[in-house]
């Protein structure tokens, strides 16, 4: 049975979006509708409904026509061309086509300097920052270095961390490593074209133009990734709320294919710093970072820490003047000779000089300075 045109324009659409060479076209008319198509196809995510579309269209076509088609036709003819797409293939070339453009950008890149902030926002809507941190990357290996001077490293045989305020050099297991892949270009590059995602609109990101995603992981929650509109790097990337927190990455400053000093990424305790190897415990920057680590789903009190330790079997939230370190509860409950004895989340609460020390969801918390009433409160 012959096809209609509209019909066989149907089978050319999606040979275009699926990146395939058309077969052969039956008629002259066709072949002038196959034309405006890819003309709308070349102008990738501009191609948007507006006023000026046609025009621009016209300009893809070289301005001319077999049929000398008329301005306002040729607008008329995209609009009827967007309104069909729209409902059956015109979402998922959009897609592809930013998804594809982030591969393509990243997989040319060599190396990259970036300064990359991160937040925290629990289910009340309340924000607050977690951290500025400088990423050098180059290819499987990585530095970072936070506010305070610590460097974590990682060059693919090793990964250390310098710690300026203690003087020491903590050698750290090269897995499990969280701190490569809470933002990692690569990775969350992947991951958009293995799941589900749509183009949801366009926003202003650090001062850059952002093509905004939502990812749909089977059997998880959607979470939202903005692309660079002019890079076509990964710009931002919001997880989904789990356990009332919710954490966005966004890069303040971005500098691809740089001069990176090949130093950073040597194994050179400074002088004078003490090399500790037996479980070092790690700085890291998010509560889901020091679960990765220490296999303990932490519990935060509403005021953020200054900074996490994550070690094998415990978590270390410090807040200058008062510690809170939080384990897995073991055995049974046991306060020290000479402490006082209250109660606490439905169970025994020990004080014993600066500290309290009780357990919560099935882990024991103790928190040790002078604002462990206010703390232990949260």
């Amino acid at each position: 049975m012959r096809q209609s045109v509209e019909q066989e324009l149907d089978l050319l659409i999606d040979s275009l979006n699926q990146e395939q060479q058309p077969k052969q076209i039956s008629n002259r008319e066709t072949a002038e509708l196959l034309a405006v198509v890819r003309a709308v196809k070349s102008l990738g995510k501009q191609a948007e409904p507006s006023l000026d579309l046609g025009s621009r269209v016209y300009s893809a076509l070289g301005g001319r026509s077999r049929r000398r088609w008329a301005l306002p036709s040729v607008a008329a003819l995209v609009a009827g061309l967007l309104l069909l797409a729209a409902i059956t293939t015109w979402t998922s070339f959009l897609n592809r086509d930013v998804v594809y453009a982030m591969e393509q950008a990243i997989a040319r890149l060599n190396n990259y300097y970036g300064v990359l902030e991160v937040h925290s926002k629990n289910a009340s809507g309340e924000e607050w920052p977690i951290q500025r941190v400088e990423i050098w990357s180059e290819g499987k290996k990585y530095a970072t270095r936070q506010e305070d001077g610590t460097l974590t490293v990682n060059n693919g045989e090793r990964r250390w961390q310098v710690r300026p305020k203690f003087q020491e050099v903590a050698v750290l297991p090269l897995v499990p490593d969280p701190t490569r892949h809470e933002f990692d270009l690569r990775d969350e590059a992947k991951r958009a074209r293995q799941y589900p995602h749509s183009v949801v609109g366009q926003e202003t990101i650090a001062g850059r133009q952002a093509i905004k995603l939502k990812i749909s992981p089977p059997g998880g929650l959607p979470y939202y990734l903005w692309v660079d509109a002019q890079t076509n790097l990964p710009l931002q990337l919001q997880t989904a709320m789990q356990n009332s927190l919710q954490t966005t990455y966004t890069f303040v400053s971005f500098e691809p294919d740089t001069q990176i000093d090949p130093k950073i990424f040597s194994y050179q305790p400074p002088d004078g710093y003490k090399v500790v190897e037996k479980d070092p415990g790690q700085l890291v920057a998010t509560p889901g970072e020091a679960a990765t680590i220490s296999k303990i789903t932490p519990l935060l009190p509403l005021t953020s820490p200054s900074r996490i330790f994550a070690f094998q079997d415990r978590i270390v939230l410090d807040y200058g003047d008062t510690t809170i370190i939080e384990t897995a509860v073991k055995g049974a409950f046991k306060p020290v000779t000479n402490s006082a004895l209250g109660t606490a989340a439905g169970g025994p609460l020990e004080v014993w000089q600066e500290r309290l020390r009780w357990r919560q969801n099935g882990i024991e918390i103790q928190v040790e300075g002078p604002r462990r009433v206010n703390l232990a409160r949260q």
